[in-house]
């Protein structure tokens, strides 16, 4: 991967998300287009689009949402902790023990997500999977007064951000899901340009796809392309306990998974 492209692919990683507050990491989609064509714009619901030819034939659209799962402030309790909603489907226990980030006004602020010792439950309630209502967001404060100076009710909260790089030329973010997938159609759609296409073409960071796919949906109305390619991730099947007759043979590293809808 070329340098330039890799800072792409870091801006949008490290940029905040969640479904319905996509507006920084769509600034950064919106600023990596300009630099190839003139046409970008933001529709009503938040998708960015970025089109070359397009009063071309066919049109063709690109899509890739930008939005990740996360958390929103609901309330701030007389100790100062945050209890929160879920933004997208999580894993409850994926959750126990996670740094994380509530995104204010005034920037981020830095949390743990934490809940009762289990040195203090019961053996019954060691075994059970938490509900999201039975954890909390401790972010050092000393009581509610010191937590509502810092953090309001409605506020966002992503796990860290960052890219951390593994062996073999992988890396690990809490953002992948789908910042690839954006990184893709907006680099293909580079790359088309550089060629002089026939064709209309329309590369969309679509917003709101955790919560049920709303921003494709509006963004595709508006287009009304003959031919539409969605890319996003999916589950690499060379990892322990899953069985590939099942699932699919798909590699890491071995290329794009291919699904047709009709």
């Amino acid at each position: 991967m070329h340098e330039s492209s890799y800072r792409f692919l870091e801006e949008l990683l490290t940029a905040p998300g969640p479904s319905g507050y996509e507006q920084p990491v769509q600034e950064v989609v919106r600023r990596f287009a300009r630099g190839f064509t003139d046409d970008v714009r933001t529709d009503w619901h938040g998708n960015v689009v970025a089109a070359v030819n397009p009063q071309g034939s066919p049109r063709i659209m690109l899509a890739g949402h930008c939005d990740q799962i996360g958390l929103l402030v609901k309330h701030i309790d007389e100790a100062g902790f945050l209890r929160v909603h879920a933004i997208g489907g999580w894993d409850m226990q994926i959750l126990l023990g996670q740094r994380v980030q509530v995104w204010t006004a005034a920037g981020a602020v830095g949390g743990v997500i934490a809940r009762k010792a289990i040195h203090l439950m019961k053996d019954e309630d060691r075994k059970k999977v938490p509900e999201l209502h039975e954890l909390w967001v401790d972010i050092g404060t000393t009581g509610e007064a010191e937590s509502r100076e810092l953090v309001a009710i409605g506020d966002p909260v992503t796990l860290e951000l960052g890219v951390r790089r593994l062996r073999n030329n992988l890396i690990s973010s809490p953002g992948t899901d789908n910042r690839v997938g954006v990184w893709v159609v907006m680099n293909a759609l580079r790359l088309a340009a550089e060629a002089s296409p026939k064709a209309a073409l329309f590369a969309v960071s679509t917003v709101q796809e955790e919560i049920g796919l709303r921003g494709a949906r509006t963004s595709a109305f508006a287009i009304d392309p003959q031919l539409g390619i969605a890319v996003d991730v999916t589950h690499a099947t060379d990892t322990p306990d899953v069985d590939a007759n099942q699932h699919g043979r798909v590699l890491m590293g071995r290329g794009p998974s291919l699904a047709s809808s009709m």
